[in-house]
């Protein structure tokens, strides 16, 4: 079963980046208010500190506008000039003459150069007021109604200044920002370095256990706040409780290795005890079916010939099932050979069925054999003809045991789907006696229980019985089905895959 793939998704320091986006759209936000704020802040100190040098100006210039004496009036002019940030200064009467002019340049095409900022004050004669005391020529300086203006005064001052002004806000506040923005960079790295470094250590400290070093290893808290030392102390914990794991598994496996080899040492013991003893009886038991046969050639009488008969039948049982222990001990031994030659599948199925009919008639029975599917005329296929033959026995001779009333039904079928292989599918069912339950277990006894009456008789059954049906079909690469029904008999099913031979 194939893992579902994850998608990797955003990387922690990119979701941790957009988290702190909106905090920097922020900064910049407030940042561009409070540059404009300074900007204009700028331009209006320019416009006030103008407009003051002006008003303050204005009634120094009132005596050489009344007098008339353009000399002073251009020194206090130029005077003021050097000492102000103006462009150039104007004086003009009540009527917009010009009465006096001082500029950084004295060409008159450069008073509207640069289109500069001017800002005007009225310059004001005060009245005089007569009395009868000493100080009647010192006069009273107000702002009434009363006042007479002589002349206006023009500052013009140039929009450099206000540019320079609002380039050094603009370049201290870039500054200043910048500034901010590096050093909250460098203190976010700072903790984002130390963070990943700690998950950096974690995962592999991941990878080491996955790679099964369970070592503690020390817990660092620099960094890596609270939250990393706890993980890294579960961490440590998880591998103590692995390595014990590890431990107490190798322990285990240590105790099932030195277990399962004493159960394949008695198992080997066993199998050689089980092919020497077969040797050992079957030579013996050779010269017991010679000497019935010479007895068999006596004259006897009927009772005795009966006897004989009896021992005849229970010499060769014990034969085969000396022949089938010899067998399955190859097997549990892994020497067990299967031949590999040609042979006809069908004619074999009919002389194996033919050989039992003769038996099931003297009990009562009705051994019926059915060839299903398109059969060919010769079913020449590739396997061991002596296995499938002890197969087919060993089923047959099970059904003639527990079936003492009814029939025996054999149907087998042929299929072949590639034209080089093809499968057997064959069937033994029998009406069964009341023993038919007991068969289902495991598919596998070495011996079978079948209720007679009320009296309860342990049958043997011919050699290993269907312990080595099955083992030998798994052999030949098929596999064995049954299915009982108490009361109603047994059923039977094997399939076998078979090479053909390529001949019609």
């Amino acid at each position: 079963m194939s893992r579902p793939e994850h998608k990797s998704g955003m990387s922690l320091s990119r979701r941790l980046l957009i988290g702190v986006l909106p905090a920097a759209v922020m900064f910049v936000v407030l940042m561009a208010f409070f540059t404009s704020a300074r900007l204009e802040d700028s331009r209006r100190d320019l416009a006030e500190s103008s407009q003051l040098f002006a008003d303050s100006l204005a009634p120094a210039l009132e005596y050489a506008v009344v007098s008339g004496n353009r000399g002073a009036l251009e020194q206090v002019l130029r005077q003021s000039l050097r000492r102000s940030k103006a462009e150039w200064l104007r004086v003009t009467d009540v009527v917009g003459e010009e009465i006096g002019f001082v500029g950084n340049s004295t060409e008159s095409g450069d008073r509207t150069a640069g289109s500069p900022m001017i800002y005007s004050a009225e310059i004001l004669q005060e009245p005089v007021e007569l009395s009868s005391g000493t100080d009647w020529l010192a006069g009273q300086w107000n702002f009434s109604t009363g006042s007479l203006r002589v002349g206006t005064l023009e500052v013009a001052v140039s929009p450099r200044i206000l540019e320079e002004r609002q380039q050094e806000v603009l370049w201290s506040s870039l500054s200043v920002g910048i500034a901010m923005l590096l050093f909250t960079m460098l203190l976010v790295n700072h903790f984002l370095s130390a963070i990943f470094r700690a998950i950096n250590q974690l995962s592999g400290r991941v990878n080491l256990l996955m790679q099964g070093d369970y070592e503690e290893q020390p817990i660092e808290t620099h960094g890596g706040g609270r939250e990393i030392a706890s993980i890294q102390q579960q961490l440590n914990q998880l591998a103590l409780h692995l390595g014990q794991a590890r431990e107490s598994r190798e322990k285990t496996l240590a105790l099932s290795e030195t277990a399962r080899e004493k159960a394949e040492h008695a198992s080997q013991a066993k199998s050689e005890f089980l092919a020497g003893m077969s040797q050992e009886l079957r030579t013996p038991l050779k010269g017991v079916l010679g000497m019935i046969d010479l007895v068999h050639q006596e004259p006897l009488s009927k009772q005795q010939m009966d006897y004989l008969e009896t021992a005849r039948k229970s010499t060769q049982d014990l034969m085969t099932v000396i022949s089938d222990m010899l067998d399955f001990a190859q097997m549990e031994n892994g020497h067990f050979e299967l031949a590999h030659q040609e042979f006809d599948l069908r004619n074999l199925i009919s002389n194996c069925a033919a050989s039992y009919r003769l038996a099931a008639e003297q009990q009562g029975l009705m051994l019926e054999l059915h060839f299903q599917g398109s059969w060919p005329e010769k079913a020449l296929v590739f396997g061991d003809s002596a296995r499938v033959r002890q197969v087919l026995a060993g089923l047959l001779g099970n059904s003639l045991k527990y079936t003492t009333d009814g029939y025996i039904s054999v149907r087998a079928s042929w299929s072949s789907a590639d034209g080089k292989q093809a499968v057997l599918n064959c069937t033994v069912s029998d009406s069964g006696s009341n023993n038919a339950g007991q068969r289902l277990d495991n598919l596998l006894p070495h011996y079978e229980q079948s209720l007679a009456g009320t009296a309860t008789r342990m049958h043997i059954s011919s050699g290993l019985g269907l312990s080595m049906v099955q083992r030998l079909v798994e052999l030949m690469g098929g596999h064995v089905q049954v299915d009982t029904d108490l009361g109603q008999g047994a059923y039977f099913r094997f399939d076998l895959p078979f090479q053909l031979s390529g001949e019609d």
